[in-house]
């Protein structure tokens, strides 16, 4: 059921790809760069808060009021803040549309369950530090938001309490509390980068950016947003009196917003068996290499009397699963006869996607699915029959 349910999702992908290559040129599909979208709004969040820190004041009595110095008197300063809110929306939307996207489309197979474990943590990180940041804004939303956040700690058996303790800085809300509530934003949020590096570090030729039509679009329309629509504050919170109102952002407060309707400790298990499963996806119910067809094409294997050491392979490799090694002595074919190089793969590191075939030639790579020789002879059958 699972396989026939992601097959159908895999299809439609696939589907929707060709529908946008119908109006746009595939080398401008923006479902080809969601990976590259998420790093470029991941860059405008950092940019803009990096400003916005310059203003903000770490109290219960300075923090509301920071902020609204910043948005109503700063130059810019209400559009910087509003490009930082909607960006941290477009970051999750773009995150999302990755992970799906690698997940009906099977690219966390074999060596690239690194990137999928790192990408969980990226989007895990992610979600915490937009909540901390609505928390910042110390507003009635934010007061809600940290009230239930701390309900929520307390809810996890044995040490629920002691969490609680450590994120109000004592028994209730004190000004010790906001400059923690600072350091929850900042810390997480630098340690995406590391993340982002442990997501990169396997990839030879990573989109880090999209092209340049998406990024001017993508920029447009969060400053467009920014300036139509402002990010606004709303009274500022007063601890120990009940707020009225909030408002929801159903990407980052979803689950703030659920616990007024389930027990809190069924949200802190839901959350956290989501994620368990999204950790799990590389490594359960996987199918037999045979039953997968062209899905699994084995590790590609270098024919040595082939190899010339010619470096086209290793440098088109996008998963750094080949290097070249001195060659300990000479090839079987007149090209091969003087190389100094031999190609070796790692076979930890080859996903098994075929590109170092089409860039040999000298037909000194095969994938062990479909050698040459089998291609042919199927192919002589298929022509006889």
């Amino acid at each position: 059921m699972y396989r026939r349910y992601l097959t159908a999702l895999q299809r439609w992908t696939l589907g929707l790809d060709v529908w946008i290559n119908r109006v746009y040129p595939s080398d401008l599909n923006p479902l080809y760069y969601t990976g590259g979208l998420t790093n470029l709004f991941l860059f405008v969040l950092v940019l803009s808060g990096i400003f916005i820190f310059f203003y903000y004041v770490p109290s219960l009595n300075g923090a509301h009021a920071s902020v609204a110095y910043l948005t109503e008197q700063v130059p810019y300063g209400g559009l910087i803040r509003g490009i930082h809110r909607y960006s941290a929306d477009a970051f999750i939307i773009a995150a999302l549309l990755h992970l799906f996207r690698n997940w009906f489309t099977d690219r966390y197979l074999f060596a690239r369950d690194s990137p999928w474990i790192s990408g969980m943590f990226l989007l895990l990180f992610g979600g915490f530090v937009g909540v901390t940041g609505y928390i910042l804004v110390w507003d009635e939303r934010a007061l809600v938001v940290f009230s239930e956040l701390v309900r929520l700690m307390r809810s996890i058996p044995l040490v629920g309490e002691r969490f609680a303790w450590v994120l109000q800085a004592g028994p209730g809300i004190s000004d010790e509390t906001m400059p923690r509530m600072l350091l929850l934003h900042v810390g997480p949020a630098s340690a995406l980068y590391v993340l982002l590096w442990w997501h990169y570090v396997r990839l030879r030729h990573p989109k880090v950016w999209p092209p340049a039509t998406w990024v001017l679009t993508s920029l447009g329309i969060v400053t467009l947003l920014a300036a139509v629509v402002p990010a606004v504050s709303g009274t500022p919170a007063q601890p120990g009196v009940q707020p009225t109102t909030m408002w929801l952002d159903v990407f980052y407060l979803l689950p703030f917003w659920l616990a007024g309707y389930v027990p809190p400790f069924l949200i802190v298990a839901g959350i956290g068996l989501l994620f368990v499963a999204g950790f799990a996806i590389p490594y359960v119910n996987r199918e037999d290499p045979h039953a997968m067809g062209i899905r699994h094409a084995g590790v590609a294997q270098v024919v040595d009397g082939n190899c010339t050491g010619c470096e086209l392979c290793y440098y088109d490799c996008p998963y750094n699963a080949i290097v070249m090694v001195p060659s300990p002595y000479p090839g079987a074919t007149r090209a091969a006869a003087n190389r100094k190089l031999l190609a070796v793969v790692i076979d930890s590191r080859c996903v098994e996607c075929g590109i170092c075939i089409g860039a040999c030639p000298f037909e000194a790579l095969e994938l062990p699915a479909f050698m040459e020789s089998d291609l042919q002879r199927r192919v002589a059958e298929a022509v006889r029959a």
